[in-house]
């Protein structure tokens, strides 16, 4: 019975998520707050489609909160795309105005 008990506490200890050390943790947040920094300047030039502003918002704050660390560099990935698609876009659209 107690071997069983082994094998089943190890089997759970192997799903488990890789930990992510405190540097890691450090880095993901400050990348984060330069992220949610650059949203709001954004936001004030309005120079980004805002809804592009705002998918990457939503995913920094709402989805944020509920994910672990792993989805959190996904996270990040994610809206540093959708800003960028944001930027280019806005690129785009004001090189077809002039």
């Amino acid at each position: 019975m107690a071997k069983r008990r082994l094998q089943v506490a190890g089997k759970e200890r192997g799903r488990s998520a890789p930990r992510t050390s405190s540097k890691q943790v450090v880095a993901l947040l400050s990348q984060r707050d330069s992220l949610m920094i650059e949203i709001e300047i954004l936001r004030s030039r309005a120079t980004a489609p805002a809804s592009s502003i705002d998918k990457a918002g939503t995913l920094l704050t709402r989805h944020w909160s509920k994910a672990d660390w792993q989805t959190r560099e996904e996270i990040l990935r994610a809206a540093r795309w959708i800003l960028n698609v944001g930027r280019i876009h806005s690129v785009t659209a004001g090189a077809k105005a002039r």
